[in-house]
């Protein structure tokens, strides 16, 4: 008698709650049709020229919502914190709430896109984080310098 095929094991075990699936620091992010557009992206350093003007900073956050926790309510909650864990001013929040759409397949998970477009100051240089969490527990965040740049020439010849 041959031996019984086994069953197969399944190998992707499913996800339970929703999650925070990546962060990401951009020049410039945007979300178009599920999409994710990105310049200049993936940096870990900010050259600022003047503390006393607000920088534009962009990020990219992926969440992930399992099948189970499609159309509920989930807080999300963005903000930038210096080394010693002060927060810096404007902190975002955003509840999310992911449907299913027509053709998903029982027990697909799903990916939302958020792009926050912010203009920011930062009181000085030195080393600060990006913070993304979600509901009570999920944190994700992302460690990045913000540094003195010198003015390109011609603007150091303008102001003179």
């Amino acid at each position: 008698m041959p031996a019984q095929p086994e069953a197969k094991e399944r190998r992707f075990l499913p996800l339970e709650q929703p999650g925070i699936d990546f962060i990401l620091l951009a020049d410039r992010a945007e979300v178009l049709n599920g999409k994710l557009y990105v310049m200049g992206g993936a940096w870990t350093e900010l050259g600022i020229i003047d503390f006393a003007m607000p920088a534009n900073v962009s990020l990219a956050i992926g969440v992930l919502v399992p099948w189970n926790a499609t159309d509920e309510d989930v807080l999300l909650k963005v903000f930038f914190e210096t080394e010693d864990g002060t927060r810096i001013r404007p902190e975002i929040s955003a509840n999310l709430n992911v449907g299913r759409p027509p053709g998903a397949v029982r027990g697909q998970e799903f990916r939302s896109i958020i792009a926050v477009n912010v203009a920011i100051k930062f009181p000085a240089a030195g080393m600060y984080r990006a913070v993304a969490t979600l509901g009570e527990m999920e944190q994700k965040h992302t460690t990045f310098r913000v540094l003195l740049a010198q003015a390109p020439p011609q603007l150091r010849r303008q102001n003179s």
